[in-house]
């Protein structure tokens, strides 16, 4: 049961990253820029806005590390919406557990939003989940500790289909 497990995920693992997307840039086609919103209010003396220093992390995950946990949570996260305007194709998201790499996902752009797609491995065992997210534009990494508890239960998404939203400040 177990090798079929993990061959499942794989497949999907493949699947999703064999799919097209907008990060697919065959026809040089530019990819969409992040969604203005005009309701944000970007005060100049919000330091959680300002520009960093961080360079791009190099998160990743051990190449057995879906064979090791037995189970897995998902979830389609975006952004809380003052970080939406900063949002590129090459931010990342990162999942730990007790300061182990758990999932590391791109950002993508899939019906009109910028999403993150978590595949995270875990145990029952595991009690919280931190966040790491590398936002390109400000050149700076945001963390929210104990963001959730790992789950298989989880649900993917909100009751209405939207991705959850992760505030980080």
């Amino acid at each position: 049961m177990k090798y079929i497990l993990m061959t499942m995920m794989s497949v999907l693992m493949l699947s999703m990253t064999a799919c097209s997307t907008v990060d697919d840039n065959l026809d040089n086609v530019e990819r969409p820029a992040a969604p203005n919103d005009t309701t944000v209010v970007n005060s100049g003396d919000n330091d959680n806005l300002k520009p960093g220093t961080d360079g791009r992390p190099s998160w990743q995950i051990a190449s057995d590390l879906y064979q090791r946990y037995e189970q897995t949570m998902t979830a389609q996260v975006t952004l809380q919406k003052e970080l939406l305007t900063y949002v590129s194709a090459e931010d990342l998201m990162c999942v730990t557990v007790n300061g182990e790499i758990r999932c590391v996902s791109p950002i993508r752009y899939n019906n009109g939003e910028w999403t993150f797609s978590l595949i995270i491995a875990g145990t029952g065992n595991d009690k919280f989940l931190s966040v790491s997210y590398y936002c390109s534009k400000l050149s700076r990494i945001y963390k929210r500790e104990r963001w959730v508890a790992f789950s298989q239960a989880y649900q993917p998404t909100l009751g209405n289909g939207r991705p959850h939203v992760i505030n980080f400040f």
